[in-house]
């Protein structure tokens, strides 16, 4: 396909015209002579008018030859190539791909080291007339010229994040999309296999990856305290590591400062330990494995709050919740006393269950409001449900009966939901719960998760806030109402509750509001990122069909190949010179016979 520098040249194309209108108007007529031999002079006039005639076309052709290659050329004509020469205005999308994936050493070198490399290779090739971005871990694209992008792909680090490619390429074609050019996404990573999916849309893709073979890697994947806070007797901790042999694996357990013991752990298979005699309020625990050549999984960090056992006081004519309040007590999680009620309304802090009989609604409702509770037990729902999944109650439990929870004044959160709708929410001290604890209600009673929601339950009442869940680097998570701020490694920074919040680092942020902790967030690394199997180019072309694969060293040079123009002019110049040489020798034979 011909593409052109300076179309508007190509108006001089009328210019073609002028040699047929010379030949028209140049014709050559043959001299009447009158001689006795007629008949000899018609036969030679009509041979040499035949060889006039042939010499005539002939020149028309190279006039017109000369004229439109002139023109062509003046146009800067162009060709589409498909190598790696010159190539049309375009539109560029280059992906990097610097996730947590990309800080691994291989053969002593960082593998995002050589990514950079390939993206600044490929960024090189473009020009001012192309319409360029660059997509980094973030996700966020970023437009510019090609010397801004390569000063700020210079400033890029490995980031402990994953990034999904699927979703980076369908950004790219939307973005190339809008530009109305033709341009192509070029997606330059260390190829993990996890971090490929499906992408929308259409359009050329070159993927450029690692080509030597990704190391064996060991990481810790699973560290979980239960429920908290602690008594300072201590508590049990839940160790995994993920690993691609079965070796048992060395992982040291350090509390706050204090190392405390290395433990042998089986990888995929999870391991219980027991720790004790910890000290009284916020603290950290930390898993470490042996260095190897991807560190980022080779620690986790949560955080720990210990506390002395709360004191409860509950009604034992309730038997199932008797029985798990007596097994919380027996083990030291609980103490009996006059501190948070399970069941009823009292003057301190509460827990608050609907009546076995649905005539005192209207009396509990009326206490809750002189006590200023933000909610109020509404109508009698009869329908098959489930709770959804949330820190209090991971696992989603069956609910076959349920009391509407209304908001009053819209103050409190909402601690669990069944099927989107409140069913257990906290308002200052008081908590509501939808449903009785039997089984008539719900299935949690009879369930195994029974013991550790009470204690849940009961730690955000003796702490009077409900700690966030654990959340993964990279994804959005909202805070938890009367979050202002968040202290990580002794810095602290003001968050807006109504945004969600991007943790882009690893380890314990706590969470404040003005000068009070209400609790921690452990932020880890998303677990797809341990596994550092790369994907082969049939995995590749499977997802994004027609995809062009290449390694990282040798890759750039295919850049803008679907936009890639061979110029015609040095060719076009050199038909016009032959076509005005031809003239010259034809033009002057004609003038000597005639």
């Amino acid at each position: 396909m011909i593409g052109f520098a300076v179309p508007w040249a190509l108006l001089g194309l009328a210019a073609a015209a002028l040699p047929l209108l010379l030949h028209l108007v140049q014709r050559h007529e043959p001299p009447e002579v009158v001689f006795p031999a007629v008949r000899y002079l018609q036969d030679a006039t009509r041979d040499q008018s035949r060889r006039l005639k042939l010499r005539n076309w002939l020149l028309l052709l190279l006039r017109t030859l000369l004229v439109v290659a002139v023109v062509l050329a003046a146009a800067g004509a162009t060709v589409r190539s498909g190598g790696t020469g010159a190539h049309a205005p375009s539109a560029l999308v280059v992906i990097v791909d610097n996730s947590a994936s990309s800080a691994t050493v291989v053969d002593g070198v960082p593998v995002l080291s050589t990514v950079l490399r390939a993206a600044d290779a490929v960024l090189r090739r473009a020009t001012l007339a192309d319409r360029v971005w660059l997509i980094a871990a973030d996700g966020i694209p970023r437009g510019g010229t090609p010397g801004q992008l390569r000063a700020h792909l210079a400033e890029l680090a490995a980031e402990p994040v994953r990034l999904d490619l699927g979703s980076a390429v369908g950004t790219a074609r939307d973005l190339i999309r809008g530009t109305g050019r033709a341009g192509e996404a070029v997606v330059v990573t260390d190829g993990q296999r996890s971090a490929f999916s499906a992408a929308r849309g259409a359009g050329p893709v070159l993927v450029l990856h690692a080509a030597a073979r990704a190391p064996i890697n060991r990481g810790v994947v699973t560290l979980d305290a239960g429920s908290q806070p602690w008594g300072p007797a201590g508590g049990r901790v839940t160790l995994q590591v993920t690993s691609s042999d079965t070796a048992p694996v060395p992982v040291t357990l350090t509390l706050g400062d204090r190392s405390l013991r290395d433990v042998l752990v089986t990888p995929g298979t999870p391991t219980v330990e027991r720790i004790g005699a910890v000290p009284v309020g916020w603290t950290t625990l930390t898993a470490t494995l042996p260095p190897d050549e991807f560190r980022w999984d080779d620690t986790r960090t949560i955080a720990l709050e210990v506390s002395p056992p709360p004191s409860v006081r509950w009604n034992t004519d309730d038997h199932y919740l008797a029985t798990a309040l007596a097994v919380l007590a027996a083990d030291g999680r609980i103490r009996s006393g006059a501190g948070i009620t399970v069941g009823d309304l009292a003057a301190g802090p509460s827990i608050v269950i609907p009546p076995s009989d649905p005539a005192r609604l209207g009396a509990l409702n009326r206490a809750l409001a002189a006590r200023n509770v933000g909610w109020r037990f509404g109508a009698l729902t009869v329908a098959p449900g489930r709770t959804d999944s949330s820190a209090v109650l991971p696992v989603r439990e069956k609910v076959a009966r349920r009391i509407t929870l209304e908001p009053v004044s819209g103050a409190g959160t909402v601690l669990a939901t069944v099927d989107g709708a409140p069913w257990l929410v906290q308002s200052g001290n008081v908590a509501l719960v939808g449903s009785r604890l039997d089984p008539d209600w719900s299935g949690l009673p009879l369930s195994a998760d029974f013991v550790p929601f009470l204690e849940a339950l009961i730690g955000a009442m003796a702490r009077g806030a409900m700690a966030a869940p654990d959340a993964i680097a990279g994804v959005p998570l909202r805070l938890p109402d009367g979050v202002t701020g968040l202290e990580h490694l002794g810095a602290r920074t003001i968050v807006d509750p109504a945004v969600l919040w991007r943790p882009v680092a690893l380890g314990v942020f706590h969470l404040l509001a003005g000068p009070d902790t209400l609790g921690a967030v452990s932020v880890r690394l998303d677990p797809r990122e341990s596994d550092l199997t790369r994907a082969t180019d049939r995995d590749v072309r499977a997802l994004w069909s027609g995809a062009t694969v290449a390694d990282l060293d040798r890759g750039p040079a295919l850049a803008f190949r679907a936009v890639s123009r061979g110029d015609l002019r040095g060719a076009l110049l050199v038909l016009a010179l032959l076509c005005a040489l031809g003239e010259t020798v034809v033009a002057g034979r004609v003038s000597r016979r005639s």
